[in-house]
């Protein structure tokens, strides 16, 4: 592929582009005309099937100055400062064992935490005793909590046991007593329930927007044993009846958890599928969601059930929101007007989206925009969100979508062509991006040739020329230090280990000069055809079969990116050509080329030209008489250019930019920054034909 701007060109058209962004005002008045949410929901976890899912079977919440819980509006409990407070949702699970002895159950939760991540001890007061239940699990239907039982009460997980209660399936099926006055007559009713030896819990509900205060009683899998339950509450004294299984309820638990040596009770609230429970801080402080990587959001957490799976969404300022999205997207120490060009696009896209994840407008990943809670935020990022308070860009009075990219390689990508084959007018392809940032103050590598046949990167600053050439006459450099690591790609990876170390002397040839890896420029290491093949064949609507021999771009679109490649001389649909990146083992971009070093040219002593996808086995008459190729080998070519080549399949697949390159491009936005364009004119150069305009009711 040839990258089809250069300096000259790009910094012309850039200019001129500039220009007509400024003629267009830019730098003028912002419109009133839209009206702009005051908050916004982030879903943390949540579970749409192929669209989108990312799930936990707990959420665990915390707040320094406390929690306020409440459903439908109801507040029925709270949390200190600092006390943790645990969320799950109430459906089938395979109880593994019941026992009075804590150290047991512990021990068997430890074991089966081995396999799952979903397990629990919840301790109950049962014929005065305290007991342990050990579970797994949070299922939909009773027959897949009877094969997870299966698998759980062997004794592998069980250490043998065989005094304990039967292990069994248990289930959302109860019935109910209450509502009671208060939580405390709700609470001795519970006492007398758990000495008839019954499963019971404190359970709320909201009545007329107040907290409603209940017992459920049971843990059923079916219609039999709830009558029986039933039946033995009578017993007890206690009316009950068959209580709704889908409603909106929230079961209180006294779970254990395990920290460290320590084994702690923790409130634990089970959720109902019609449930949507709200935490929210007492004070000023954020909460803390221990899951997601406890990070502390604005804002309130709702807790419900969807798709019988725990579903986490933070509900937040709008603007708060933003705080975080700019300081997540992009550093802090970027200009201003970059930060705020950044703000807007990112107010812009999020609404643009609507209810975009059914019960969230977005999520709090790249696949809306990176969210990070208050971890995120930066008080540039604070104060570019507050400079462009409620500004949108729009098209035909509606907000775009204001998509943008890490880095788009010097040139945005054609959304009709390139990207998602769309047209959007607003979008438009092939505008020079000044992108090179990340090259900034980074040295080159050069792509060598070690004596062993390897080829790999050393950094151009552990390299000399030594003044001396091969027997073919090809220039040698020297390596300057001692234990000199040689890369599979041109960037210093600690978790990857180098290919091989060179000392101080010893010779390379130098194939090449390149970048080092950036966002802007990057080569990956040689991928083999297996891991290539497994790769396509996750997204290719028809699979490959093996083995693979050749892979090339057989198609660009009009920024140079791919927009079709052949597998052994056969195009391969993946759908939108961004699944390029995806099929091709996660690639920044799409604006790529495909260098195969098992397939080589010969000239023929006719003139035509042979191509050969293989070598092994290949004569080559040397000075030393007649050898056969294997492993890696040097060709110099007709041009006199030096080139690594393979006697098998390989593949290094090079490219430039970082996302899909539609829209604003970040680094291109703080390149633009440097040259002093402002916020304004960043927008109206990459979004093509919109207005900037302010919330109304501002």
């Amino acid at each position: 592929m040839t990258y089809r701007i250069r300096n000259s060109y790009g910094r012309t058209a850039l200019l001129g582009t500039l220009l007509a962004a400024v003629t267009l005002g830019s730098t003028g008045a912002v419109a009133t005309a839209i009206t702009v949410p005051d908050t916004i929901r982030v879903a943390l976890f949540l579970d749409l099937g192929s669209r989108y899912q990312l799930t936990t079977p707990v959420a665990t919440l915390a707040s320094d100055t406390g929690l306020q819980l409440a459903l439908g509006g109801a507040v029925f409990g709270k949390a200190a400062g600092g006390q943790q407070v645990r969320f799950t949702v109430d459906g089938y699970k395979a109880k593994v064992l019941e026992t009075n002895d804590l150290t047991t159950a512990i021990t068997v939760l430890k074991k089966i935490q081995t396999g799952s991540n979903a397990a629990y001890v919840t301790m109950l007061s049962k014929n005065g005793k305290a007991v342990y239940q050990v579970t797994e699990g949070n299922y939909a239907t009773a027959a897949a909590a009877t094969s997870a039982l299966a698998k759980w009460n062997t004794p592998t997980y069980t250490l043998g046991a065989t005094t304990l209660t039967p292990a069994a399936v248990v289930g959302p099926l109860a019935v109910e007593a209450g509502p009671y006055a208060s939580e405390a007559a709700a609470s001795d009713a519970l006492t007398k329930l758990g000495g008839a030896g019954l499963d019971a819990f404190l359970a709320y509900k909201s009545a007329s927007g107040k907290a409603a205060y209940y017992v459920r009683i049971g843990q059923a899998a079916d219609a039999t044993a709830l009558s029986a339950i039933q039946l033995k509450a009578g017993a007890a004294g206690i009316t009950a009846k068959n209580a709704d299984a889908t409603g909106s309820y929230a079961i209180l638990r006294n779970d254990m958890t395990v920290n460290g040596a320590q084994n702690k009770p923790v409130n634990l609230y089970a959720v109902g599928s019609g449930a949507a429970l709200t935490a929210s801080p007492a004070g000023s402080a954020g909460i803390q969601v221990v899951e997601r990587s406890k990070q502390t959001y604005r804002g309130s957490i709702e807790l419900s059930a969807l798709n019988n799976n725990l579903a986490v969404v933070n509900e937040v300022d709008l603007e708060q929101y933003l705080y975080s999205v700019v300081g997540s997207e992009i550093y802090s120490s970027w200009p201003a007007e970059a930060q705020k060009a950044q703000a807007v696009a990112a107010r812009t896209y999020s609404l643009s989206l609507g209810v975009g994840f059914q019960i969230a407008n977005v999520v709090d990943t790249t696949l809306s925009q990176m969210y990070t809670g208050m971890g995120g935020e930066s008080k540039q990022a604070i104060a570019a969100v507050q400079a462009t308070e409620g500004e949108v860009m729009t098209y035909g009075g509606k907000p775009i979508s204001a998509v943008f990219s890490a880095n788009s390689g010097g040139v945005t990508a054609d959304n009709a062509t390139e990207v998602w084959r769309n047209v959007t007018n607003y979008l438009v392809g092939g505008i020079p991006s000044p992108d090179e940032g990340p090259q900034e103050g980074l040295l080159n590598w050069n792509r060598v040739v070690l004596e062993s046949g390897k080829t790999g990167y050393i950094r151009s600053d552990l390299l000399r020329e030594s003044g001396t050439m091969n027997e073919a006459g090809i220039k040698l450099f020297e390596v300057t230090g001692d234990g000199v690591a040689v890369r599979s790609s041109p960037q210093v990876v600690s978790s990857v280990e180098p290919i091989a170390r060179a000392n101080k002397g010893d010779k390379v040839v130098t194939l090449e000069v390149v970048p080092e890896y950036t966002a802007y420029s990057w080569r990956e290491a040689p991928v083999t055809p297996d891991e290539l093949l497994t790769a396509i064949n996750k997204r290719a609507k028809t699979k490959i079969d093996g083995p693979l021999r050749t892979l090339e771009v057989s198609q660009t679109g009009p920024s140079g990116r791919a927009i079709e490649i052949k597998v052994n001389g056969q195009a391969v649909d993946v759908g939108y050509p961004d699944n390029l990146r995806g099929a091709l083992g996660g690639i920044k971009s799409t604006l790529f080329t495909i260098e195969e070093t098992g397939r080589i040219a010969l000239v023929q002593s006719n003139g035509q030209t042979q191509e050969k996808t293989s070598t092994s086995g290949f004569q080559v008459i040397g000075a030393g008489g007649t050898g056969t190729l294997s492993g890696n080998y040097v060709i110099l070519g007709a041009d006199g250019a030096l080139r690594a080549a393979t006697t098998e399949p390989g593949f290094v697949i090079s490219g430039k930019g970082y996302g899909h390159g539609l829209g604003m491009s970040q680094w291109g936005a703080k390149g633009l920054a440097d040259q002093g364009y402002d916020y304004q004119s960043i927008l109206l150069y990459y979004y093509k034909d919109v207005k900037i305009e302010k919330d109304g009711r501002q």
